[in-house]
């Protein structure tokens, strides 16, 4: 189970991937093993590591199908599946923002917000749970957690839970650089971040994901995270090549 996560992960939720960890669901960890295994035991992962971005495209186009597969019979398997026309009867009426790859809607008690998220962002599902992990470890103050699974227009989604916040007053790029920067992040384009020995990526760090509360505290909401790969050609520390090592 170990080798379907980047070394860092590994010291922070236990190298036997067994033990318990406050700031991560275990239906997160659980969907994060089964994206790996799922990659793990796919003809893809025989053959060359993908060193260009071509060709981990065509590596992600053809293991992310069978993720999806994995990930719907364990969604259905645990009672995690919820139909299109349930989610909308649930919440389509709740409905109070929208991006590139995500709908979010407000709970029924208002205390936290529901996210359909299908992954446009990422190229796998390892990608995205990983993505929640890494997420979890930065910012637990506004960690997801995995609540089901659906679809979202004939695309497999991820309905995610975040806490809700009032975001009246959007981070500036000074102030959010500095407080990367303490973490050993250096900003390399606009809003976008990276830590070589961590082979960390953050994007969309701009002000309308990262906020400032009452006390003035730093507020991620929805960074994009990626972990470094070889095509990536950054030439960091730390570079994730599961499953090809």
């Amino acid at each position: 189970m170990v080798e379907y996560y980047p070394q860092f992960l590994r010291q922070f939720l236990g190298e036997e991937r067994e033990g318990s960890n406050e700031f991560v669901d275990e239906t997160t960890k659980h969907a994060a093993f089964i994206a790996g295994a799922s990659q793990s035991a796919s003809a893809a992962a025989k053959g060359p590591e993908p060193y260009s971005r071509k060709e981990r495209a065509q590596y992600n186009e053809t293991v992310r199908p069978l993720e999806e597969a994995a990930l719907i019979s364990f969604a259905g398997q645990q009672g995690l599946w919820v139909s299109e026309s349930d989610f909308i009867n649930e919440y389509g009426d709740r409905k109070i923002g929208e991006g590139a790859e995500q709908k979010v809607y407000l709970s029924k008690d208002g205390k936290t917000v529901i996210k359909v998220n299908t992954g446009s962002f990422h190229g796998t599902w390892l990608d995205y749970f990983n993505r929640l992990i890494y997420h979890s470890f930065l910012f637990p103050s506004t960690k997801y957690t995995t609540i089901g699974f659906t679809v979202e227009n004939e695309t497999m989604a991820v309905i995610s839970e975040q806490t809700f916040a009032i975001l009246d007053k959007g981070a500036s790029r000074e102030k959010v650089e500095g407080y990367l920067h303490e973490h050993g992040f250096v900003r390399t384009k606009s809003d976008d971040y990276y830590h070589s020995e961590l082979g960390i990526i953050l994007e969309d760090l701009h002000d309308e994901n990262v906020f400032l509360d009452e006390n003035e505290n730093l507020l991620f909401i929805d960074p994009v995270i990626y972990l470094e790969t070889i095509d990536m050609s950054l030439n960091g520390k730390s570079i994730f090549r599961f499953p090809f090592t």
